[in-house]
């Protein structure tokens, strides 16, 4: 379900928000089990069900930040939705660089699911898949993706303007993001794609609860953060951040 229009939607609850990305499920895809990235990996939709159900309530909000499922083709995406909608909490998704089976642009289409731009009473949630800075050889592709990207960010963020917190989620590093993340206000970015021993350059790209550029930025990807979402702190004015 898309939110089209997300004042529609506005309420004056205040929900805890947690969030995780990179859950790379892979039920019709048998030959993607990701226990070949290691054994912490074995047995991961569980872990992810379990840990969620300990954490997520079912009045929370939890972000889902790309990398959902390793299916190419829509139809074979669905029990891989299905297992995310079941979770618990309103769970709004971003795609990620391996959700090939999202067409871009397009809604998720999946009942239980949603994409941002949501408002959800003080708290608006904007968000886009993102891209890589800039690398050598890939570099005058890089900067075009970034700048379709910055555009769909901003599209994004611009549909919750009036939201007194803002909550972003990508699923690149936020880094050629800031300035825009910045200029709209926004208070806290999730994402993911930095996995556990990634190459070394990228390891300085995942933070956690570290501010860039004023930013609160969070590395959700599943396997740092043992497969657990984490609670993003917020709160609306002159109230105090949701706790457990």
């Amino acid at each position: 379900m898309t939110s089209a229009n997300p004042s529609a939607e506005a309420s004056s609850a205040s929900p805890r928000v947690f969030a995780i990305a990179d859950t790379h499920l892979s039920f019709e895809r048998p030959d993607r089990d990701m226990t070949r990235f290691g054994g912490h990996w074995r047995d991961h939709p569980e872990m992810i069900r379990v840990r969620c159900g300990e954490v997520v309530g079912p009045g929370d909000v939890l972000l889902l930040a790309g990398d959902l499922s390793w299916a190419t083709k829509r139809r074979d995406a669905g029990a891989d939705l299905a297992f995310l909608a079941a979770l618990p909490g309103r769970k709004i998704c971003i795609k990620g660089n391996h959700d090939h089976w999202w067409e871009t642009g397009k809604d998720i289409e999946h009942a239980g699911l949603e994409v941002p731009p949501v408002r959800i009473g003080p708290l608006g949630i904007a968000g886009s898949r993102g891209w890589q800075a800039p690398r050598s050889g890939t570099e005058v592709f890089d900067r075009k993706m970034i700048a379709r990207e910055r555009e769909r960010l901003s599209r994004s963020l611009e549909a919750i303007r009036d939201a007194p917190v803002k909550i972003a989620m990508l699923h690149f590093p936020p880094h050629p993001f800031l300035d825009v993340l910045s200029d709209h206000g926004v208070a806290e970015v999730v994402y993911g794609h930095i996995h556990l021993d990634p190459l070394p350059e990228d390891e300085p790209l995942a933070v956690h609860g570290e501010r860039l550029d004023g930013i609160r930025c969070w590395c959700v990807a599943a396997d740092r953060i043992d497969f657990r979402p984490v609670q993003i702190p917020w709160s609306a004015p002159n109230q105090a951040a949701p706790t457990d």
